[in-house]
């Protein structure tokens, strides 16, 4: 009877890190991002960002990214994926995120991955791939911006969250 017990912890010892990777490492909702124009017509509703009832054009938010993986010691996570919750129910407007690597010494900036929202008039989560080996904290910064467009208040485009694993 205790072997039973031993084994069973063991086995869910082991189940636990598969459980753990169907998480995202890092994530934001869409109302925390820093906009770089306050007067650009944006609105934070809940977790969303979006434009103001009565606003047109492009809206850009920035997200730090910062390294939830494992401990101060682990500079490069095994991240592989970008991952965007959002609403884009017209043909009128768009989401698009993109992810950043830039060196902190040179300052070059690199486009790893980008999202592009299709139309539908319900909530959709996207995801785009990159490379493990793109992520090294020990060397770089990542961002990733979010620009919701539309060309008319029709359209109802917004980020409700967006993620990486």
């Amino acid at each position: 009877m205790r072997a039973i017990r031993i084994l069973s912890f063991a086995l869910l010892l082991l189940a636990l890190p598969a459980a753990a990777q169907t998480t995202f490492d890092w994530s934001m909702v869409g109302s925390t991002g820093i906009v770089p124009d306050p007067g650009a017509g944006h609105e934070f509703t809940g977790p969303s960002f979006k434009h103001s009832s009565f606003r047109t054009g492009t809206l850009r938010a920035r997200y730090p990214v910062t390294n939830t993986y494992g401990s101060s010691s682990d500079d490069s996570p095994a991240w592989t994926t970008l991952w965007a919750s959002y609403l884009d129910n017209s043909s009128s407007g768009s989401v698009t995120v993109k992810l950043f690597k830039v060196d902190d010494c040179s300052n070059t900036e690199t486009l790893l991955c980008t999202i592009t929202s299709s139309d539908d008039s319900s909530s959709q989560c996207s995801s785009c791939s990159f490379s493990s080996s793109d992520i090294d904290f020990a060397n770089n910064s990542y961002y990733i911006e979010v620009a919701i467009a539309r060309t008319t208040t029709a359209a109802s485009e917004q980020l409700h969250v967006v993620g990486i694993q």
